[in-house]
């Protein structure tokens, strides 16, 4: 049976060939799932032709005078028999098909977002969150919908009418053939439809990933907007976008109306060409009228269906749009995480000739070169947008470099495993991103593995547990989205101690004191002499004391190296170091 179902779906797709393609591509294994609930679809239609068949049959007696009690039981069990296959074909079916399209859809969730970890930061700052919102939720329910719902209801359809088709065939050759031109003269607005709406879905999908890239600035953005007043202008720029949304959707509808309508009313006008053409061969004695009863019922139930398939068959194609997306996602290249490098022995760091820009624009890092030697502090120093932050993103192999190398213990950082390089990275940024989860969870993001007593160590370290305690759930209390609920310098503390627990060879610290007071500064810097000791640290920072201390220091200019030495050194030198430390110094006197 399911040999049949695949002869079948391959025979109804055969024009979507690079559809089924793409549908391939993004299932793997799962597409053999498609055919048997496919085939019992086929068989719901073959079920539906035999009532018509038995009904052809009854009409014949019916005309004949010959219909007697043997014959209406016989028939009733035949139909009888035909609706329980229906029944039971359908059903299943229709379980199936959720099932499997629940299942497979899961797993290309859980696929997708594997694939996004592994993804650089680049592909991210490409593409706006409209996008990636609209494909990993629209998008994943439009395929969803299309293997559990569209695509076998599309073939179902295509069955009925071929059986319908040999049906009339079987009745008279010369009324189907002429049933056959009316179809053949819809197929070109059939296929007009298509690409009309082809068009239409793709505009639509791009004002629709503004209004989300909109409402999810507006909401992200709602404190500064009040705090400067511009709630009106940015609520009237949402505004603006929802009402395009409307206008777009009622003028896709408006522009979809044409074809649709000449469709419909090309399709229907089986039923009077069947009624004049059939009329006609009956009063000219070449049609028995019992043929002509039978044949008008299939021509009835033909246009009908004729008239439901394009709708899906249109769905079908705009579906592709979402299958092509999804598939323009899982083509991006990605890091080698099945990278069998061996485990990273040291953590020296050395940056060779490294050249960096930004997805091919304005370079931003030129001919950088230094080595940070295990165990040692390195402190990048500079004006915003100097490249400190870069260095650190590629520390972290969070982007590659365009030109040169980074090396890990002697290793090319592209030849080390990324799980094992981020395994061995701790980082706490300026950004501090916290989960909508419990406290007590977020600083276990260091370490999944570690004990109670291990976080709770952490936070004191970090002089985050006198205030996590003074909560009314202390540990377990919910942080809200992105940590609202809480200061800038708790939610700073709280990335220390996640930064703490984790215990990485490599720390990355972008001005991690900045959020914190004169006095949990002093706390933390304490804390950290110890953390640091044997550990390969890069800090951004700009105060004196953070500086000073530092094995290293580097001054960036422009994206180049304008001084590097440690503090004496670069002090000795009266540079654009000793001139930036002086005037800092003055500036406290004052």
């Amino acid at each position: 049976m399911q040999i049949c179902g695949i002869f079948i779906y391959k025979i109804m797709l055969s024009r979507g060939d690079s559809m089924v393609k793409d549908i391939k591509k993004l299932i793997g294994k799962n597409f053999g799932k498609l055919y048997f609930p496919i085939f019992l679809m086929c068989l719901d239609s073959l079920g539906s032709m035999v009532t018509y068949f038995i009904l052809y049959l009854t009409i014949i007696d019916i005309f004949n005078g010959t219909l007697n009690m043997n014959g209406v039981v016989k028939y009733t069990v035949v139909c009888l028999a035909a609706v329980i296959l229906r029944i039971l074909a359908y059903r299943k079916s229709y379980l199936m098909s959720f099932e499997n399209s629940f299942e497979i859809t899961g797993e290309l969730r859980i696929k997708l977002a594997n694939h996004f970890r592994k993804l650089s930061l680049g592909y991210f700052n490409k593409n706006s969150k409209g996008y990636l919102i609209n494909t990993l939720t629209n998008d994943l329910t439009s395929f969803e919908g299309l293997l559990s719902h569209t695509l076998p209801f599309l073939i179902k359809m295509a069955t009925m009418c071929i059986f319908l088709i040999i049906g009339t065939f079987f009745i008279n050759y010369k009324l189907a053939l002429a049933e056959c031109f009316v179809i053949f003269l819809s197929i070109p607005i059939l296929i007009f439809g298509e690409k009309t709406a082809k068009i239409l879905e793709i505009d639509k999908r791009r004002i629709n990933e503004t209004m989300i890239s909109t409402v999810l600035e507006y909401i992200g953005g709602i404190k500064v907007f009040r705090a400067y007043n511009m709630q009106a202008s940015n609520f009237e720029r949402l505004k603006n976008n929802m009402d395009l949304v409307r206008k777009n959707g009622i003028s896709t509808e408006m522009k979809l109306a044409l074809p649709t309508a000449l469709y419909a009313s090309l399709v229907n006008f089986i039923i009077p060409m069947t009624l004049l053409g059939g009329g006609y061969l009956f009063l000219e004695g070449d049609f028995k009228g019992e043929s002509l009863i039978a044949f008008m019922v299939m021509g009835i139930a033909l246009s009908g269906i004729l008239s439901s398939f394009e709708r899906y068959y249109i769905m079908l194609k705009n579906l592709k749009i979402a299958s092509n997306n999804l598939d323009e996602v899982m083509k991006y290249k990605t890091f080698d995480f099945d990278n069998k490098e061996d485990e990273i022995c040291s953590y020296s760091v050395e940056f060779k000739d490294v050249y960096f820009s930004y997805d091919d624009n304005k370079e931003v890092l030129h001919n950088i070169s230094f080595t940070a030697n295990e165990g040692s502090v390195t402190a990048l120093i500079g004006e915003s947008g100097a490249g400190k932050s870069t260095i650190m993103n590629l520390v972290a192999r969070f982007w590659d470099v365009t030109n040169g190398e980074i090396l890990i213990g002697n290793k090319n950082i592209k030849n080390i495993n990324p799980d094992s390089l981020l395994a061995s990275v701790g980082a706490v940024f300026q950004e501090n991103i916290l989960l909508s989860d419990t406290i007590f969870n977020n600083i276990l993001i260091g370490n999944p593995n570690a004990s109670y007593d291990d976080v709770i160590e952490a936070s004191k370290i970090a002089c985050c547990h006198d205030f996590i305690t003074s909560l009314p759930e202390s540990y377990n209390t919910k942080v809200a989205e992105g940590g609202t609920s809480l200061s800038g310098g708790e939610k700073q503390r709280i990335s220390i101690a996640r930064a703490i627990l984790k215990n990485a060879p490599i720390l990355l610290l972008d001005e991690f004191t900045a959020s914190l007071d004169a006095d949990n500064e002093m706390k933390i810097n304490k804390a950290f002499e110890h953390l640091i000791k044997g550990k390969t640290v890069f800090v951004i920072a700009h105060r004196l004391h953070t500086i000073k201390n530092a094995d290293q220091i580097i001054l960036l200019n422009k994206g180049k190296i304008e001084e590097i030495g440690n503090h004496a050194e670069l002090f000795e030198k009266k540079g654009h170091y000793y001139k930036m430390i002086t005037k800092q110094i003055e500036s406290k006197k004052d």
